[in-house]
């Protein structure tokens, strides 16, 4: 009351503002709402494979441009021929990568025979390498764009690491980099619904009690 005494002589009226509530809710719209698109950055995939007399291995480097950077040494406890190695390694790309969640990858191989069958470059005679590219080829319409690019072995040295230390694996393991097993082909996994991979983790950290139990039903020590 005093200050409507005070500002009458100023002609001055109060009026409510009518869109408050409509003019509230479009800045809340401007100020929380948040992209929904995918991520459409591009991820590069690096495969290699390698074989002796104690089994198969395959070397598979994923990283997109934030410097994010997996590294998996995959061993093979089946029979492989070095064709089917090749390709073995090129599916494990594909399928890590579509587990990061990649819409789009550049997956380097120096394979020049899967890189030019996969891309129709060569013709495939041999009954199991057709399953093989015809897996490949399913895997890849799961990506919106892919490119399969050959390179020379001597650019593709980190994945050939891997390779060799996934054929040459110890029963201690390696404590640095994610070591995985593949049981059985890609192509066998895929006439039923394939499990996951086993994944055997070298590092014991939080998630080795809880493997243990679901493998051999062993209960931690911590009662808790």
């Amino acid at each position: 009351m005093k200050w409507s005494l005070e500002l009458s002589e100023f002609n001055i009226h109060y009026e409510s503002r009518k869109a408050l509530k409509a003019q509230v809710f479009a800045d809340f719209l401007a100020e929380m709402t948040f992209p929904t698109e995918e991520n459409k950055e591009e991820w590069t995939v690096f495969v290699d494979e390698s074989s002796n007399s104690k089994g198969g291995g395959a070397g598979i480097i994923v990283e997109n441009s934030e410097g994010m950077v997996i590294e998996i040494s995959l061993g093979l406890s089946f029979p492989v021929t070095n064709n089917t190695l090749e390709y073995e390694a090129f599916l494990a790309g594909l399928r890590i990568a579509k587990d990061l969640g990649a819409s789009k990858i550049r997956i380097f191989t120096d394979s020049q025979l899967v890189a030019s069958q996969v891309t129709g470059d060569y013709q495939v005679r041999e009954g199991h390498l057709q399953q093989y590219v015809q897996l490949v080829l399913e895997k890849m319409k799961e990506f919106e764009t892919i490119e399969v690019i050959h390179v020379p072995r001597e650019h593709n040295t980190r994945a050939d690491i891997l390779s060799k230390l996934a054929s040459t694996r110890t029963a201690n393991r390696n404590k640095t980099v994610i070591q995985e097993v593949l049981n059985e082909p890609s192509i066998q996994r895929q006439k039923s619904q394939p499990p996951d991979i086993n994944a055997i983790i070298g590092m014991e950290d939080w998630r080795a009690p809880i493997t243990r139990y679901l493998c051999s039903g062993e209960f931690p020590f911590d009662p808790s």
